[in-house]
């Protein structure tokens, strides 16, 4: 890993992450190359979505979906250690699940066996017109913070970040690397691969999701109702375009996330004004400390964001590419993530990590990611 150069093209959550853990496993050099960057980015972008995400952790992995299980089991495990550091914006808390009845034959959801404090919701949990539900401790993430964190960790460890520069063809990254000697592309770039030249991946497309920034600190805890029992893929046949997203995700700062929508193929960014409203009384609804002595929580922001989906879920695969030069390169993608980037960031770039070192005749290391999170929560792992 040591004598190979490395370009990441996109940095959101899952390209910032896949880049931390390659630099943290020696590669030479490691080079992120986006148009847009955390702290610096257009609210309207539509391909760039995760300074807008909720990011909490709650699995859209139903109970045979073994490969999104393990992405999202490695990064809730990853979390909980990195949550120990203030500088990262993560916070602990309880997370609820809602649903509107209880399941004839009641089957614990595949994340029940990992996730602390797993048990049923009791009577006075429960929020009016939902039957059942289940709780268990959980994660958010103060996105400005976390991304900020991230970058930071990537410069401390020598990576690269070249803002500002669009790309037509994912080759016109390689421009960022002197001579454009690149050994190992990775392509992050989310809703981006739907017309990146080279990619173009047709299976890609928007899902808009509208949300409400609120302050409201007297929040802790999470709330979702809008995914089946064991995640969307045990929704017993029930299309996403039909499911009501709603969802209350605090942040650590004080903010609360309001949720949301569900659109797919929708790729307008303009706030609708009947949706915020719909919003805010859905949340009021499973959430009733959201208002206090009557009032309700001040707004502080109505945003808009397009979740980078894919048909056949996210792709993380690899290949072989030449450039026009002739240069033979190791291509890996990782991207459409959908509403997940976050909950699957670690166990994706995890992935990401095993398939360059699979390719470049590193024995595999099982405890990659766990050395990782070691090394940098230090000391503080004894608190856990």
């Amino acid at each position: 890993m040591e004598s190979k150069t490395v370009l990441v093209i996109g940095a959101g959550v899952q390209g910032l992450t896949s880049a931390l853990l390659l630099l943290h496993q020696g590669a030479k050099s490691v080079t992120i190359v986006s148009e847009a960057s955390p702290s610096d980015y257009q609210k309207r972008d539509p391909t760039y979505a995760s300074p807008k995400a909720g990011a909490n952790w709650q699995t859209y992995a139903g109970n045979t979906d073994y490969r999104l299980q393990e992405y999202d089991e490695l990064t809730y495990k990853a979390l909980w250690e990195l949550s120990v550091l203030p500088e990262c914006g993560i916070m602990r808390l309880p997370g609820f699940e809602f649903y509107n009845e209880k399941p004839a034959a009641l089957q614990h959801p595949w994340y029940a066996r990992f996730v602390r404090n797993y048990g049923f919701a009791t009577a006075a949990d429960l929020p009016p017109g939902k039957q059942f539900g289940v709780k268990y401790d959980t994660f958010t993430m103060n996105v400005p913070k976390y991304l900020a964190w991230l970058t930071g960790r990537v410069k401390a460890l020598g990576g690269k970040l070249v803002f500002g520069k669009r790309l037509e063809h994912w080759q016109d990254a390689l421009s960022a690397v002197p001579g454009g000697k690149v050994d190992i592309v990775v392509n992050c770039t989310g809703l981006g691969a739907l017309t990146l030249g080279g990619v173009e991946d047709k299976d890609c497309y928007p899902v808009r999701g509208q949300t409400i920034l609120v302050r409201a600190p007297q929040v802790k805890r999470t709330i979702g109702t809008s995914l089946a029992l064991g995640g969307t893929r045990a929704a017993g046949g029930k299309v996403e375009e039909e499911m009501k997203v709603t969802y209350v995700i605090p942040r650590e700062d004080g903010i609360v996330i309001l949720g949301g929508t569900y659109q797919k193929h929708d790729g307008s960014m303009e706030i609708n004004a009947d949706s915020a409203s719909d919003i805010m009384t859905r949340c009021i609804g499973i959430c009733p400390e959201l208002v206090v002595n009557g009032k309700l929580p001040e707004i502080v922001e109505h945003s808009v964001g397009l979740r980078p989906a894919r048909y056949g879920d996210c792709r993380l695969d690899s290949q072989y590419l030449k450039t026009s030069s002739g240069r033979e390169v190791l291509f890996v993608n990782n991207y459409g993530h959908g509403g997940y980037g976050y909950q699957s960031s670690w166990g994706c770039a995890y992935t990401v990590a095993k398939m360059v070192r699979r390719a470049i005749g590193c024995s595999q290391n099982d405890s990659l990611l766990s050395q990782f999170v070691k090394e940098v929560v230090g000391s503080k792992s004894a608190k856990l």
